[in-house]
């Protein structure tokens, strides 16, 4: 009892050290050292034992990598800050069975292939999180390696892939150590971490996409306007305002300038005279204008971003993936009177459909709303359309000084690797930024002030495997490792005691 007690502490904590691997501290290599701990203590641990201390990991992990969720429901849901950090603990609780449900699955499953099952049920457990009750993919292992050598792997498999290559290197390690007198499996475990830091450099370095025959003037507007005057309507007219100006403000020769998520907190039909004076400046100026607006139409509400061009008719993009709890309530018949209770209003969008990019100068701009971004499937539903570039558009102005910025940043860097593609982002108070087609930040506003950023991208035709085949190469890897650990014949090491 007092051993198990230890390990549950030891999960605890290296589960708090988890959010150290990802933005804004970027230490990367922690994601590979913590993830030896872990699995060092589970390959030793009987399967129950090994599932507490995935939970326990996971509890503490998403306890602090998302304490941020709690300060809307502070600030805006007027709950206090136990209530709030309550809340933030459940979701943690139920993020952290997927670790539980990975280390026992390993263990059960492979009771003598631990360390050659852990990596693939590892990040099977995120891919899994990221998919069911409409995922939450934050934190996940391949996000730590964004701006690392693994994340070359990006364009190939993914970020799962990514994961899956991070994870199979803190394995190796651990074979390493534990087989450390033996020459042979030295020299093989060695060369297999080469192979995987190897196989991601090469990939990092392949064109996957082509660069197409002219550079894209962009201007990206930042209002940095507080959440509650921003939804004043005695404030209306001064954030509108001040978006106004900052259009009229736009450079010669701009293309495209893009405003956040619902900058115009308004409907259209509430506005006609202002969105056709912003239409006849921009057939004047030559520039289209991509805004968020909440759309009424059909008797729906969309979140939705505006296309707007002097010289066509308008173009919608309806937000498809809704934020549970903030633009539809789950089970709205048993969950709408409480969640209406804390924040009335809310929950009542409908998710849009059609198309997932826009026409911005001939060219096809893959396009996501908030959090979208942050799921490689949906991203990648713009680039299958044709997308040259990507344009996300955001407010993160709900979650104040946090993390959630710099997180959400890496997630979008991601995306990019992933797609090899130009990733654009306006956002209310960060972090907006341009982000090259490798996942590098090319250029970004300072967050919490009004501004715009002015730069240049350089649209990529073609598609890298991964947006060609999503994560089915990396789902048939991880199956595949899987089945032929099954009925690989046990080789016994001396090492294959449980710890109860």
């Amino acid at each position: 009892m007092a051993f198990s007690r230890l390990v549950w502490i030891a999960g605890l904590v290296l589960g708090a050290c988890w959010p150290l691997a990802f933005a804004p501290f970027d230490q990367s290599y922690l994601a590979i050292i913590l993830l030896v701990g872990l699995f060092a203590i589970a390959d030793r641990a009987s399967p129950r034992l090994a599932a507490w201390t995935g939970f326990t990991f996971g509890l503490s992990a998403f306890a602090v990598g998302i304490y941020w969720l709690a300060i809307p429901l502070h600030n805006f849901a007027h709950m206090d800050w136990v209530l709030s950090g309550t809340a933030v603990l459940l979701l943690a609780f139920y993020c952290a069975l997927y670790p539980a449900l990975a280390l026992w699955i390993a263990r059960k499953w492979w009771p003598r292939k631990g360390l050659f099952a852990l990596p693939f049920v590892w990040v099977l457990s995120e891919w899994l999180r990221a998919h069911l009750f409409t995922g939450f993919p934050w934190l996940a292992t391949g996000y730590s390696q964004t701006w690392s050598i693994l994340g070359g792997w990006a364009p190939l498999l993914g970020q799962y892939g990514v994961g899956l290559a991070t994870a199979c290197v803190a394995s190796l390690i651990l074979l390493l150590y534990r087989h450390r007198s033996e020459r042979r499996m030295v020299m093989s475990t060695v060369g297999a971490i080469m192979l995987l830091y190897a196989g991601a450099a090469v990939s990092a370095e392949i064109n996957w996409t082509q660069p197409i025959r002219h550079l894209l003037s962009v201007r990206l507007i930042q209002g940095d306007i507080p959440v509650t005057e921003k939804w004043n309507t005695h404030q209306l007219d001064s954030v509108l305002n001040r978006y106004v100006k900052l259009i009229l403000a736009t450079p010669k020769g701009t293309m495209l300038d893009v405003l956040p998520e619902t900058a115009f907190p308004v409907f259209q039909t509430q506005i006609p005279e202002l969105l056709q004076g912003l239409r006849v400046w921009s057939a004047h100026h030559h520039t289209q204008i991509i805004l968020g607006i909440v759309q009424y139409a059909h008797q729906h509400y969309y979140n939705a971003a505006l296309d707007i061009d002097g010289t066509s008719p308008r173009q919608w993009y309806r937000k498809q993936h809704l934020v549970p709890f903030g633009e539809y309530i789950p089970f709205p018949h048993l969950l709408g009177p409480l969640v209406h209770h804390f924040l009335p209003g809310l929950g009542s969008f409908t998710p849009g459909d059609g198309s997932s990019t826009l026409q911005v100068d001939g060219l096809r701009d893959g396009m996501t709303i908030c959090y979208e971004e942050s799921f490689s499937r949906d991203v990648r539903k713009g680039v299958v359309e044709g997308a040259t570039f990507l344009t996300n558009i955001s407010d993160y102005s709900w979650f104040g000084h946090s993390t959630a910025l710099p997180q959400s940043l890496q997630m979008a860097a991601m995306q990019a690797r992933e797609e090899e593609k130009p990733d654009i982002r306006a956002t209310n108070t960060g972090v907006t930024a341009i982000i090259s087609p490798n996942g590098r930040v090319q250029a970004k506003l300072p967050e919490f002030v009004s501004g715009a950023l002015n730069g240049k991208i350089n649209p990529r035709k073609g598609k890298t495997p991964f947006g060609m085949l999503g994560d089915l190469p990396f789902l048939i890897i991880c199956l595949f490792a899987l089945i032929i650990q099954a009925f690989r014949p046990i080789q016994r090491t001396g090492v294959e005691n449980d710890v109860q």
